[in-house]
């Protein structure tokens, strides 16, 4: 049973992530006349090196991070947790060398993937019901907690400028709260002056698994000023992982992860939050709201009832905008996971019959 399920789950993940990125292609080549888009500059601080890790920060966030274990796990974390004080001189030290010279230590790179079923009711023998979920090595996810402590703080800093800030997951003082307070308001808001609230609810296939490296790399340095150490280390972190499926005590051949971030990490939520900043600078164009949790994304606008139909058309324009920058960047609208609604007062909708559909480039 075990065998069976190795055998066809690590080919699918693998498979469906190669159909993905030919399917991209294809729609890429189908867009008429694709939009062309360029990465804002930085303009603040850069971010040369990472400031020295100290045994003290070490013990302090050894102790706030749950000792979980995983099979890839070099060093049982309980053993960690019962010598701190021995491991946080080797530790302290092995991140300081590491951040120092730019490189992320090879033997951590490999993630041990538990299939973990999307929903009860899905079929548990189709592979497409699971979802990957990376179980990292213990020592590896500290030394990720480490270097979110130097690299977060720069990057929220470049929230003025290039950082999405109506992103509201992975942030200090965000939440699902955030987001469930904003889109409501500016939706009662329109109301409250006759406007209706037309919002499209967009889904991401695969999100996280289908970043690339290279453009994730060069967003990095172009519109967030990370530079020397600290991208050739984040560099070093993304290139040659490799995973395998593990079930109960059985697990599959490692396969080599040439696009997207580990699920499970510290740093991946924030990567990918970087790699879809620009989405703030397109809508903002378009003169549309917009509102993201994670990779789920609300675009919306306020309807004027005295000329709706510019107003759907922008917001058209910029849902084909859209399509086109995630097509370049390698990501995938997920059409049956995507809606639109119209949001008003009866007598408002009543004035809004003749709107159908919405078209999401061809979605």
């Amino acid at each position: 049973m075990y065998y069976f399920k190795l055998q066809c789950l690590q080919p699918n993940f693998v498979s469906s992530l190669a159909l993905q990125q030919s399917a991209v292609s294809n729609k890429l080549a189908s867009i008429p006349s694709p939009i062309s888009f360029q990465d804002s500059s930085h303009s603040g601080s850069f971010l040369h090196t990472c400031q020295p890790v100290t045994t003290a920060e070490f013990l302090r966030i050894l102790h706030s991070v749950p000792p979980k274990s995983s099979s890839v796990d070099f060093v049982p974390p309980s053993l960690v947790r019962s010598r701190a004080a021995v491991f946080a001189e080797l530790i302290a030290e092995l991140a300081n060398r590491s951040f120092s010279n730019g490189c992320f230590p090879a033997c951590f790179k490999h993630a041990a993937i538990t299939p973990l079923l999307k929903k009860p009711t899905l079929d548990t023998s189709d592979p497409s019901s699971y979802r990957p979920i990376s179980n990292l090595d213990f020592i590896s996810k500290i030394l990720e907690r480490l270097f979110l402590a130097r690299f977060q703080p720069h990057i929220l800093a470049c929230a003025c400028s290039n950082f999405n800030h109506h992103q509201s997951a992975y942030r200090p003082c965000h939440s699902t709260e955030t987001s469930l307070l904003s889109t409501p308001d500016t939706i009662y808001r329109a109301s409250d002056i006759g406007f209706s609230t037309l919002l499209v609810s967009l889904d991401l296939s695969a999100a996280f698994d289908t970043i690339d490296h290279v453009t994730l790399i060069n967003r990095l340095c172009t519109s967030f000023g990370i530079t020397s150490s600290v991208l050739s280390w984040l560099q070093s972190y993304l290139s040659n992982r490799t995973q395998s499926v593990c079930i109960g005590h059985h697990s599959s051949t490692p396969t080599r992860c040439t696009t997207g971030v580990p699920q499970g990490s510290v740093l991946g939520p924030l990567l990918f939050a970087t790699y879809t900043s620009p989405i703030a600078t397109i809508t903002r164009s378009f003169q549309v709201c917009h509102q993201q949790y994670a990779d789920d994304t609300q675009l919306f606008i306020a309807l004027n009832p005295s000329d709706p139909s510019s107003d759907i058309a922008n917001l058209t324009s910029c849902l084909h905008a859209l399509h086109s920058w995630f097509c370049l960047n390698g990501m995938a609208l997920n059409p049956d996971k995507s809606d639109a609604i119209l949001l008003g007062t009866r007598q408002r909708s009543r004035t809004f019959a003749s709107v159908h559909s919405v078209d999401v480039a061809g979605c």
